[in-house]
């Protein structure tokens, strides 16, 4: 989380209100503390030290976002095209940087083992004993067949897949946000909440009517609190709302109580771990913080399914069932 964001939902002595989901604490604190991710970004040069190359990379994104959202907060609209780039930058890094992405990177990935493991079966584990030179009797077989599913492998990516996969994706999620036309709404009594994942990837309902999910390209909406008195939603253009079609790109809009509620009602799905507001504020109100997400990967199929009928029985002959396997999926 950025400081000079977190600025802007602080007081004068720049401290916020930070309510740790699922609501039941609330505490003052510094943004200062708020913001802090200690060796979250270390990465380990070519030469196996540690390196804080991406965190000053990250910060210079963040330098020049901090002079758009100066402008923003004295009142220019639409932004020059610097400022715009530099505010879609910021925004892209937030979609990029977070823990919902690294969580997601290692998820994918322990699914990914999991299911080779599914697939392949006792065969192909007896294949891989015999390359290690170890037993591959019945015995042995069936029972590290049951330890993989009782002590899976867990993949977990480091700081540098993460890098890399946000440097490789920063420019076209950048320049997808650019693409679209921007509104912001301006609140002159209403205040807004945001969280310690900022940006909101509003649901595209076509997209999951089919069974798909939402990213940054096919997402009608992506939201943001920029202030507690400024919010921004970022529209595909063909997804504008018809009173807005006859204006120019990026709108400025006056905020109501409904505008205000769907804000911070963004802030609230987009949480992971905490929200934050101005300690005089209490833009929360009526809201029912959701339990800390724990993943952010789904898995719809019946993998149980998959497994061959031997394999299944060695598996429940062990006391493991489908149930057991949902279970492993939800960790």
């Amino acid at each position: 989380m950025s400081k000079f964001y977190l600025r802007y939902f602080a007081n004068d002595n720049e401290r916020v209100t930070t309510v740790m989901l699922p609501g039941d604490r609330t505490f003052p604190q510094s943004i200062g503390d708020a913001s802090v991710q200690t060796g979250y970004y270390t990465v380990i040069d070519d030469k196996g030290r540690p390196s804080d190359a991406a965190e000053q990379a990250l910060s210079l994104v963040e330098a020049h976002a901090a002079t758009a959202w100066r402008e923003v907060a004295a009142g220019v609209w639409p932004l020059p095209d610097e400022h715009r780039e530099s505010m879609a930058a910021w925004i892209a890094l937030q979609l990029l940087r977070g823990t919902s992405v690294r969580d997601s990177m290692s998820e994918l990935a322990s699914h990914a083992l999991l299911l080779e493991v599914i697939v392949g079966g006792r065969r192909k584990l007896r294949d891989v004993l015999i390359a290690a030179g170890e037993p591959i009797d019945d015995d042995t077989v069936n029972r590290e067949w049951v330890e993989l599913f009782r002590d899976p492998i867990r993949a977990e990516a480091r700081a540098e897949h993460h890098m890399q996969h946000l440097a490789r994706l920063l420019p076209r999620a950048t320049q997808s946000l650019l693409d679209r036309t921007w509104l912001l709404t301006v609140y002159e009594r209403k205040a807004l909440a945001t969280s310690d994942h900022p940006v909101y990837v509003v649901p595209n309902e076509e997209s999951t009517r089919m069974g798909m999910g939402t990213g940054i390209e096919n997402a009608t909406v992506i939201h943001a609190p920029l202030t507690r008195r400024h919010s921004l939603a970022m529209y595909q253009p063909s997804a504008v709302p018809p009173e807005l079609t006859t204006r120019r790109r990026d709108i400025r809009w006056p905020g109501v109580t409904a505008t205000a509620l769907y804000s911070n009602s963004c802030a609230v799905n987009s949480a992971r771990r905490f929200l934050f507001h101005h300690p005089d504020d209490a833009p929360l109100a009526g809201f029912d913080p959701p339990q800390p997400r724990e993943r952010e990967v789904a898995v719809n199929a019946q993998l149980w399914n998959w497994i061959t009928e031997d394999d299944r029985q060695v598996l429940l002959d062990a006391g493991f069932g489908p149930d057991d396997l949902a279970a492993l999926l939800e960790q």
